[in-house]
Formats: C-alpha cells, sequence, structure tokens
C-alpha cells in the first residue's frame, strides 16, 4: 500500500479546501502531485483504474468512497495510486488541530524513516 507521503499532507489540506464544496476525489500519482478530479472525470479515471494491476478492486472501492462522501462537505476520498499497482485509498478531510491526527502523522514520518 502507498500513503500520500506527510510532505504532500500540506498541499491535500490546501486542495480540500480550494474544492471544498465540490464532489469528487483527490488524486496523487507517481509524480507525487496531488489534484483534484471532479465527479465528471470520474469515469475516464475508473476505466483507466481497471487496467491496472488490482484496479477492478481500486475502481470498486473508489466508487463506494465516492458514494460515502457525496455531499460530505470539505472530506473527500484521497487515492495514491502507483505504477507497480501498488494504492491506498481513505479519507481525508481539513485539518483541524486534532491531537490524533498529528500523533498518526508523526507515526508515519517514523515508519518512514526506518525504511530509509
Amino acid at each position: 500500500m502507498a500513503f500520500p507521503l506527510p510532505t504532500l499532507l500540506p498541499r491535500i489540506e490546501e486542495l480540500l479546501q480550494e474544492v471544498q464544496w465540490l464532489d469528487g476525489l483527490i488524486l496523487v500519482t507517481d509524480s507525487q502531485r496531488a489534484s483534484f478530479v471532479s465527479l465528471s472525470q470520474v469515469d475516464p479515471l475508473l476505466r483507466r483504474l481497471r487496467q491496472r494491476p488490482k484496479g477492478h478492486k481500486v475502481a470498486e472501492t473508489l466508487c463506494l468512497s465516492l458514494l460515502e462522501s457525496h455531499g460530505k462537505g470539505a472530506s473527500k476520498p484521497v487515492l495514491v495510486v502507483q505504477a507497480d499497482g501498488s494504492f491506498w485509498l481513505g479519507m481525508i478531510g481539513p485539518s483541524t488541530n486534532h491531537p490524533h491526527r498529528h500523533h498518526a502523522v508523526a507515526h508515519l514520518q517514523r515508519c518512514l524513516a526506518l525504511q530509509g
């Protein structure tokens, strides 16, 4: 599984603020850039995903996440896809200085430091 690098989280949160009233998802690819995909652009994305290893599972899970998040404001599904077929899909909302979130990010940074 690929998780958004901690360095990307501020950009993802900034993008969430910009598109908070729009329905769609945040996509991160191998380029390590976060971009917004509106609902009108989801079908071409799903077609491309289905052509990748494990793509059908990712596409199905993404559809369920989009249905669950529809109309819920600033929280959006975030999909991180890598060329080797690994992915991470989760819901991320704007930071609210929640202590659990800071703890989770700090834990992720420690895990990444151990791998390097």
